[in-house]
């Protein structure tokens, strides 16, 4: 299990809007105000994602790994329900994959009955038998092939069982989706779960910055436009950051005459706080 210590603290908020963006870099100094295309708007820095983590299978819960805000790589195990029942299976099937002598065993027999059937064969044509005893060794040749065929398939099913068993077991356990931090943990050891969430977990690079538009400014703002933010938070005063419009909803909101805009900042160090209000403005090309 793969757990970073180090990572910003999130403070989360519902998502209420649908926009974000993409694209940080400091920005040092006061931008050219020529440039501004809308200014002072009020956003919202959010989480790229945000994902409620249960199990596939009922269960009660045997281990929880990680704590809150934790951050772990993608493919990590945050948790594990009660499978003693599944690794035995998987045990038993991966054993009876392995064995081979019953193949064998039939493989000997059907390599003695060809050669009996050869010898048949020779005293057949010498009238030492008759054609009734060469079709009844003919017949019992053929039958061990056949269960040499039969053995070989009962293998492959065997192989087939290993993968489902481990499939079986798979299930029962927990993995992180993406990297991220873990945000909420809702269920621990001795619990049974069934549709209930046991972790959330949320995805810190890149951010998205959510805002409503005017629709008076409908044409205005245009994908791949630069957004520049800025947030009142300790430590950000005087820190600006520039995000990448990268979705624009179609559809507008008539009750508010708004629309919004979505734009993506990315955030590798894990530095930029995310459920924090901020402020945006729109810069032209």
């Amino acid at each position: 299990m793969q757990i970073i210590e180090k990572f910003s603290p999130v403070a989360l908020i519902p998502p209420t809007v649908f926009v974000v963006a993409a694209l940080v870099l400091p920005w040092g100094g006061d931008a050219d105000a020529s440039r501004q295309v809308l200014s002072n708007i009020d956003c919202v820095v959010q989480p790229g994602k945000i994902a409620s983590l249960g199990s596939a299978v009922p269960g009660v819960l045997s281990k929880v790994h990680v704590m809150r805000s934790d951050y772990v790589a993608k493919g990590t195990v945050l948790a594990e329900l009660e499978s003693d029942v599944e690794r035995a299976s998987l045990d038993l099937a991966n054993r009876l994959a392995s064995l081979n002598t019953a193949t064998r065993l039939r493989q000997l027999n059907a390599d003695f009955g060809s050669r009996t059937l050869q010898r048949n064969q020779s005293l057949f044509q010498k009238a030492s038998i008759s054609k009734q005893t060469l079709d009844q060794v003919k017949t019992e040749a053929m039958i061990a092939e056949m269960q040499v065929q039969q053995e070989r398939e009962n293998s492959e099913i065997a192989g087939i069982e290993v993968v489902r068993a481990k499939a079986v077991l798979n299930r029962r356990t927990i993995r992180a989706p993406f990297d991220g931090a873990i945000t909420e943990s809702f269920k621990t050891e001795g619990e049974y779960i069934a549709d209930d969430a046991v972790l959330q977990m949320a995805s810190l690079d890149p951010l998205h910055v959510e805002v409503v538009v005017p629709l008076s400014e409908l044409g205005v703002v245009e994908s791949g436009m630069t957004g520049e933010i800025s947030m009142d938070v300790p430590g950000f005063e005087d820190t600006t950051f520039n995000a990448t419009v990268r979705r624009i909803d179609p559809v507008a909101d008539a009750a508010s005459a708004t629309y919004g805009v979505l734009l993506e900042l990315p955030n590798p160090d894990l530095t930029i706080p995310s459920g924090v209000r901020c402020k945006l403005d729109f810069l032209s090309n």
